[in-house]
């Protein structure tokens, strides 16, 4: 006959058949994630809006801190924090990892590059972007997933008129590294200069900065630079459908159990799309905010736009006979580009 008290290992059997729930499930991860992004902009107020989904969909057993731009490293260092894992996961811009590899810095949105940001969107998600992408991150242990898309650039913003290329000539322009800073330094005989988010607005105000590059009329306006440029010139040739990305460390993320890895990547691809959709209904809420500000827009005339084509096609060749990887992704997008814009001379806009 069975003694009617239950020994404690029949208890904790019992209890993982009936309740799932092993040593490794009620295990808790902390990881931190370092953003490029100011507290103000959307795509920061959306990820803490993320950090929190996965809190509540994990049970707190993934518990990420979002850090805002800088609050550990800043700009391309945070690729090697997130290598070296002295942060979990980091969010920047794929050209901004190009001192890792070239090939970085043709990752993201060039010149000529997709127009539309669901040809872009369509390329990472649905098409090779990713995997092209995580052949470059995985030998230095890290994981890369598509952040958000800011789509279009504003243009540059200056204090004075810029009305041409000739009229950048010398200009000290703030811009992100890579293939954007070398076709406009190219096209325009301009000085580049990749300042991080919080060094901009100073230098601009101090007149140590001619004009300024800085993602889209939301990502601007949220910056405060409406305060001191007003004027503007469009479009932002050097990045028609710009992107942000995810670092993941391999070792943190193999350390999750399968449910915290499939929580994590669905929260992210859920970010991807309120963040593209809501920023890019705030941009345009945010250029009527220019004009009401009283900035001035100018336009890149043709014989600009020439210029823009041929020091893009100088640039590619350099990057294409670089290295075998560049070239590949840079054919690839370009293959890409062509279906695409085949498909929309049947199925295009008709007004």
């Amino acid at each position: 006959m069975l003694s009617r008290k239950l020994s404690p290992l029949i208890i904790l059997v019992c209890s993982i058949v009936l309740f799932g729930c092993t040593e490794e499930d009620a295990s808790k991860y902390k990881w931190t994630l370092q953003s490029h992004a100011v507290k103000t902009s959307i795509d920061y107020i959306e990820l803490e809006k993320m950090t929190d989904n996965i809190r509540l969909m994990s049970n707190g057993r993934l518990d990420i801190t979002p850090k805002s731009a800088g609050e550990i490293v800043g700009g391309p260092s945070i690729f090697d924090a997130v290598s070296e894992r002295k942060i979990e996961m980091g969010n920047g811009w794929p050209n901004w990892w190009s001192g890792q590899h070239p090939a970085w810095a043709v990752m993201n949105a060039g010149p000529f590059d997709f127009m539309n940001l669901d040809a872009s969107m369509m390329f990472f998600l649905a098409d090779e972007g990713t995997s092209l992408a995580n052949e470059l991150s995985a030998p230095k242990g890290i994981i890369w997933r598509p952040a958000w898309w800011p789509g279009m650039e504003f243009g540059l913003l200056s204090k004075e008129p810029i009305r041409s290329l000739e009229d950048l000539r010398e200009k000290r322009v703030r811009i992100g590294p890579g293939l954007p800073s070398e076709v406009l330094a190219e096209a325009s005989g301009a000085f580049t200069i990749p300042l991080v988010p919080s060094e901009i607005r100073p230098a601009l105000e101090n007149n140590n900065l001619d004009a300024v590059e800085w993602t889209t009329t939301a990502g601007a306006w949220n910056l405060g630079l409406q305060d001191f440029s007003s004027h503007a010139i469009v479009p932002a040739i050097w990045q028609p459908s710009v992107l942000a990305d995810f670092l993941i460390n391999q070792s943190a993320y193999a350390e999750l159990p399968e449910d915290l890895q499939a929580i994590l990547e669905t929260a992210i691809k859920s970010y991807t799309l309120t963040t593209t959709l809501m920023a890019k209904k705030e941009d345009v809420a945010a250029l009527k905010q220019f004009k009401e500000n009283g900035t001035q827009f100018n336009r890149w005339s043709d014989e600009d736009l020439i210029r823009w084509r041929q020091a893009s096609d100088k640039i590619l060749e350099i990057y294409k006979n670089r290295d075998p990887f560049s070239k590949r992704l840079i054919e690839k997008k370009q293959f890409f580009k062509r279906e695409y814009n085949k498909y929309y001379e049947v199925f295009g806009a008709y007004e």
